[in-house]
Formats: structure tokens, C-alpha cells, sequence
């Protein structure tokens, strides 16, 4: 089988790798969506999708290139489930997504991006045309200062930034926790291999500079050192971690599974490893108690 066009964008792509005749799988590239990984089944089911599922396939590629994941392996159950994957669907949270992506990609120090609504307006899984209206709405929330917009090229724009409006849009939504006191004490286990590693994980998803790899880390760390403890959780939250450690192995935390959903910001990261950090600082006080 021999591919020539993405079949998301129909765009000519750069074929990187093609795959022994057991597996058939493709590796490829295209400016909008960064590096896809897809079976040779999966491409011409994809060329009979509808526009907006391939612009929502597309953009789950880009969106991992841009947050440096590895590619996502796009096949026949992928395709068939896209819409359960754990991405925004409506116009208002597509144009938010872009926001986040605006202030977690230096938009916080106001960094100025070049901005083309043809190449990037799938970091929102939009259109270029739908991706025009986003600029808009965000412009007109004050969220956004389109900086210089190009005359002679229709959706291009020079030097947008963030603006302070849009820094505070975006942090009003993160978490601001009671249990804030998390980030700085010291949890003691009695374990000294095991407290080392909360240290370790709670400096990888703090300290400057983090990444989306480093907190993704940080969460396995924390979720190895919860795995030996379930039937003593179990015990004293009344099975309700059960719950929990389904939500860890469903999203990709631990496992590297084509059937797992993918994690694709920050914010996900931040519930998952609070929620972690936190089931751990109770253990240890509860268990304190019952000694």
C-alpha cells in the first residue's frame, strides 16, 4: 500500500517510515499535524470520515507533537471511538484550548507568537475558517491582542500575545486548593526509599522548568507508590479507590496501551497528581492513628 496525502488533511506528507508487511504501520509528518503514527486500515477508514472528525484526529496528533508526547498510533478502534476521547467538542472550550495553549507555551511571560490560521488552527481541532472565529471571540473577550494582522494573508497574525485579561482567564481555573499546604510539607512515611521518591516527584512537577513529560512523571511516581497499598486503601476509603485507580490506568499515567485515552493538558495532569499526592498524605495520617 503506498500513501501519498495525509488522510486527515489531505495534505502531501513527508513518509517517514513504512512498516514490515505484519504490522503495516506508517509513520509520517505534514507542517499541520506534526508526526502521525496510523495502520494502513485505519488510513482509508480515515479518508471516509466526516471533515470534523478528521480535523479532530488531526488535531490530537499536533496537539501531542506541540506538548512533546509521543505520536498517538492511530487505528481502526481509535478512529471508531474518537469521540470519547478526553478533548474539547464545542466552539466556546476549542477556543479556551487554544487560550491554555497561548499562556502554557510562554504566553504567561507574554511571549509573542506568529499565529497563521491555515498551519496552527489545529492545536484547537478546528478549521482554518472556524479557527478565525476563535481568534475573534478571544479578541473579543480581551483575552487575546492579535498584534499585527498580515493585510495581503487572510489569517495571519504577527506578534499576538495573551493579554493580562487572558493570563487571569486562564489561572482563575487552576486549581487554588485548600490543599495547597501539599506543595510544601513533608510527608513522612517512615520509608526512607519511598519518601525520597514523593520528593522526587513533587520537585519534578514544581520546580522550574517544568513540562508536560515532567509532570506526567510525576504522576507515575506517585501512582507506583500508591499500586502496593490498594487493599489497605480499599480498607479505609470503602472501595472507593477502586474508582480512582481505574481513572490512573484508563488515562495514559502508566500504561503506553492503544487502549488507554490520552492525556492532553495540564490540567488533567494537576487533578490526577493532587488527588495522588493527597490519597498518600491521608494514608500516612490515617495509618498513624490506627498504630
Amino acid at each position: 500500500m503506498n500513501i501519498e496525502r495525509c488522510p486527515f488533511t489531505d495534505l502531501p506528507i513527508n513518509l517517514r517510515h513504512k512498516g514490515d508487511p505484519g504490522t503495516m504501520l506508517f509513520t509520517y509528518e505534514t507542517p499541520r499535524t506534526g508526526p502521525v503514527v496510523i495502520t494502513d486500515v485505519a488510513i482509508m477508514e480515515a479518508r471516509a470520515l466526516p471533515r470534523e472528525d478528521k480535523n479532530i484526529l488531526a488535531g490530537i496528533a499536533r496537539n501531542a507533537y506541540e506538548e512533546m508526547q509521543p505520536p498517538v498510533t492511530f487505528n481502526s478502534g481509535f478512529l471508531r471511538n474518537v469521540r470519547s476521547e478526553a478533548i474539547p467538542f464545542s466552539f466556546v472550550d476549542r477556543a479556551r484550548h487554544f487560550l491554555k495553549y497561548l499562556y502554557s507555551h510562554g504566553g504567561k511571560e507574554y511571549k509573542p507568537f506568529n499565529i497563521n490560521s491555515v498551519t496552527d488552527s489545529l492545536i484547537a481541532y478546528a478549521s482554518s475558517e472556524e479557527f478565525e472565529r476563535m481568534i475573534s471571540y478571544l479578541k473579543d473577550e480581551d483575552w487575546i491582542d492579535t498584534g499585527m494582522e498580515y493585510v495581503g494573508g487572510a489569517g495571519e497574525y504577527h506578534e499576538l500575545t495573551i493579554t493580562k485579561s487572558g493570563i487571569k482567564e486562564v489561572e482563575k481555573g487552576q486549581p487554588r486548593m485548600p490543599m495547597a499546604g501539599l506543595i510544601s510539607q513533608k510527608i513522612s512515611t517512615g520509608e526512607h526509599t519511598i519518601d525520597a521518591n514523593i520528593e522526587h516527584a513533587r520537585k519534578a512537577f514544581f520546580d522550574e522548568p517544568t513540562s508536560f513529560e515532567s509532570k506526567r512523571s510525576a504522576c507515575e511516581t506517585l501512582a507506583y507508590i500508591l499500586e502496593p497499598l490498594r487493599k489497605e486503601l480499599d480498607g479505609m476509603f470503602e472501595g472507593d479507590t477502586e474508582f480512582f485507580f481505574n481513572v490512573v490506568n484508563t488515562f495514559s499515567v502508566r500504561h503506553n496501551k492503544l487502549s488507554t485515552k490520552r492525556i492532553n493538558s495540564e490540567e488533567q495532569l494537576e487533578w490526577i497528581f493532587y488527588s495522588l499526592l493527597n490519597t498518600i498524605n491521608t494514608y500516612v495520617k490515617m495509618k498513624r492513628k490506627v498504630l
